[in-house]
């Protein structure tokens, strides 16, 4: 939230009741500002210069953690993204392992990472996950039990697709709808597959399609705004 601290941190300042917008007392996140036109008021005092909302899409290599720092020193998400923003303070979008690779999102907009990680909204997570050991119809149905979110009036869970079989292993498509630790690799463990290699594709609508590994580049305007939109649109689900 306009640089005051991480998601967490700002959820709890604002059920506290310490924040209001234009005059008006707020204790639910999520509500959206507008740098330049929107009044925050943080402990009686206005928030000033506020930040141009920022976010950047990173092919995340293996070694480098999601979190803002370290206690074990190793390289971070946001070394790679220091040349691009330097003079922001940013947040990683969700978390992904040490060793796994592919998409994750960096902003300085709290709204948005909440909307982005809050589990109500239901935004998509795309993983590809080569993993050894037999695929077949059972362990599909037990993954797409587990991985899956039932739809509103009936519907089953979302399928877990098989992409191809390699000998002894087998390329699959995840689809998730919210972040929970390490849930991927826990969920093929439970079958009896081991994840050899794990890459999350997309984010909502975001890909790293085009983009190398440990690359970053800034979202264009109407990237960000399919974000703002993407997921479940009731938002009283």
């Amino acid at each position: 939230m306009l640089g005051v601290g991480s998601r967490r941190d700002c959820d709890e300042v604002i059920a506290a009741g310490r924040v209001k917008i234009d005059g008006r007392l707020v204790r639910e996140p999520g509500v959206r500002v507008i740098p330049g036109v929107t009044r925050v008021d943080l402990d009686g005092a206005p928030l000033a210069n506020l930040p141009r909302p920022v976010v950047l899409v990173l092919n995340k290599p293996p070694g480098y953690v999601s979190t803002v720092s370290d206690p074990m020193g190793r390289p971070t998400v946001l070394d790679l993204c220091k040349h691009v923003a330097s003079r922001q303070r940013l947040f990683p979008v969700g978390r992904l392992d040490v060793n796994t690779t592919g998409v994750i999102l960096l902003t300085n907009d709290g709204a948005l990472c909440y909307r982005l990680t809050h589990p109500r909204f239901q935004i998509a997570r795309v993983y590809m996950v080569r993993v050894r050991g037999l695929v077949d119809e059972q362990k599909l149905r037990r993954l797409s039990r587990m991985g899956g979110r039932r739809v509103e009036g009936g519907g089953g869970p979302r399928p877990i697709e098989l992409v191809k079989t390699l000998g002894k292993e087998a390329i699959l498509r995840i689809t998730l709808h919210e972040g929970r630790h390490r849930q991927v690799r826990r969920m093929c463990e439970s079958v009896g597959l081991r994840v050899v290699r794990l890459k999350r594709v997309q984010f909502g609508p975001i890909t790293v399609r085009k983009l190398p590994l440990g690359a970053v580049r800034p979202l264009e305007k109407k990237e960000i705004e399919r974000l703002r939109h993407a997921g479940c649109q009731d938002e009283n689900t």
